[in-house]
């Protein structure tokens, strides 16, 4: 079986968070299913400085957008350990960011998604790739299957691809004025309520999930939420009608990153088994941010975009609540919204001793907080599947988590689920709730034996991508009949 892999990011080439990291990593995991993979993604500023080895591989590129023919080229590289493939066009994607500027994003973003998927049907039609699967992921790629359909040009095409789409976000559309559908090249039979038309406009995902062969998306959980008027952005009834072909996969952590037992990012390794190195990864956390705390005053990580989404509307009012009925000391890494960040650095200055943050990104201190925490907390008002719970898992952290998403699915409440569980949840999104499962995991952190039974549960969860990648397959499988 041979699949492409067709993203907007991955890592280490180009990344913005978690589909980044899906696309670096569930590639591998099927290659070591037998599976023949490549990916394939834009050649932004951040590839192409990254100090890669990277080829041309020798096709030219001349593709139609609107009344335009745009020139670009191929490259490639195997430093990932699989072949990665890259659409250059220095107009397009020489650029600070990925998606956006500070305040918006790109106006040309529909030209240069439109550019980017129509040069993946020529990197098929040129290089001897002969996939069974196109896996698209998200709006960046969702016209993909009608460009595999009716070709470049919209006059027809007969190749023989199967398509699966994943949603890692349904937030996130793609959507332009309808105005704007020329540009896409495609029949005017595409812009009908049946492929891509959302209210007079043009919806890039909903063209992936009305034309795809399989839909996935990255929870069981959020594969049922977003079939709700809550959680379904508009696109309910879309996914409703297409419940038949879609399947919810959580998310895989690479532990070959993110294992405590070798990160070179941490003070002092640890395991299940021998639990010294975590105390040592404490205090150097402690130390770095300046900050201290005694053995029996809970430290609390938080890593995340600081917007409404990941619950920072509720942690407003949850945050001075407990820095004042409680004792914790709270890190926190992230950046976001401006009146976010403006919150959490008046918290800093309300209580300085207690509270530390860094704003921006910064890898080895991630890795960091998630080793040096006794909590991990992630409030999201909503979460396709997250990834910092199943890092905090590994690494003994245990976390407080909104249950939605994939954290209803990967996490087991210490109340339910009594001697299996591994971390706290709250169902009500209010800082009331958020605030009493915080002080369920303070009392229990007054209980050393009963919390170091819920430390060696989650260290003992296996979400490696090995369980997620033959899931995938069994999709890919049944695509294929």
């Amino acid at each position: 079986m041979q699949i492409l892999f067709a993203t907007s990011e991955c890592t280490p080439f180009a990344s913005t968070g978690g589909l980044a990291d899906v696309a670096a990593a569930l590639p591998k995991a099927l290659a070591g299913q037998g599976v023949d993979v490549a990916t394939v993604m834009p050649m932004y500023r951040q590839v192409f400085s990254g100090g890669f080895n990277l080829k041309k591989a020798g096709l030219p590129l001349s593709i139609p957008v609107g009344f335009r023919k745009l020139s670009g080229e191929v490259w490639y590289s195997d430093d990932s350990g699989l072949r990665t493939y890259f659409v250059r066009r220095d107009e397009f994607y020489d650029r600070s960011s990925l998606y956006s500027m500070p305040d918006r994003e790109y106006d040309d973003n529909l030209e240069r998604f439109i550019f980017f998927q129509k040069a993946i049907i020529e990197i098929i039609n040129n290089l001897g790739l002969k996939p069974d699967i196109v896996h698209c992921n998200d709006w960046h790629t969702g016209l993909l299957p009608l460009y595999l359909e009716h070709g470049i040009s919209g006059t027809g095409r007969s190749g023989p691809e199967k398509t699966v789409l994943t949603i890692h976000n349904l937030f996130y559309q793609g959507t332009y004025p309808g105005s704007d559908f020329s540009i896409t090249g495609l029949p005017y039979s595409c812009f009908s309520t049946g492929c891509m038309e959302f209210f007079g406009n043009i919806n890039l995902l909903k063209a992936g999930l009305t034309s795809a062969n399989a839909i996935t998306t990255v929870s069981e959980t959020y594969a049922k939420e977003i079939q709700t008027p809550e959680r379904g952005e508009g696109l309910q009834g879309v996914l409703g009608d297409r419940a038949d072909v879609l399947t919810g996969i959580v998310n895989g952590v690479d532990y070959g990153v993110w294992d405590p037992g070798k990160d070179p990012h941490i003070a002092a390794v640890y395991s299940a088994e021998d639990l010294s190195g975590k105390a040592k990864c404490r205090a150097s956390l402690l130390k770095k941010m300046g900050l201290k705390a005694r053995k029996n005053q809970p430290v609390i990580g938080m890593v995340a975009r600081m917007t409404d989404q990941k619950g920072f509307d509720i942690l407003a009012e949850a945050i001075p609540r407990l820095m004042e009925e409680t004792d914790v000391v709270l890190v926190m890494l992230g950046s976001g919204d401006e009146h976010h960040q403006v919150a959490a650095q008046e918290w800093v200055e309300k209580w300085p001793k207690r509270f530390a943050l860094k704003l921006g990104f910064d890898v080895p201190l991630s890795h960091q907080i998630e080793a040096g925490s006794d909590m991990f907390l992630m409030p999201s008002r909503f979460e396709p599947c997250g990834l910092n719970q199943l890092y905090s898992l590994r690494y003994g952290t245990i976390p407080v988590v909104h249950a939605t998403g994939g954290l209803e699915d990967t996490i087991a409440d210490m109340s339910e689920a009594g001697k299996i569980g591994t971390g706290f949840k709250f169902r009500e999104y209010t800082a009331d709730a958020l605030v009493e499962a915080v002080l369920r995991g303070l009392v229990l952190f007054t209980e050393p034996d009963s919390w170091m039974g819920a430390m060696k549960r989650g260290m003992a969860q296996d979400f490696s991508y090995d369980a997620c990648s033959r899931k995938y397959l069994s999709v890919y499988e049944s695509v294929l009949g």
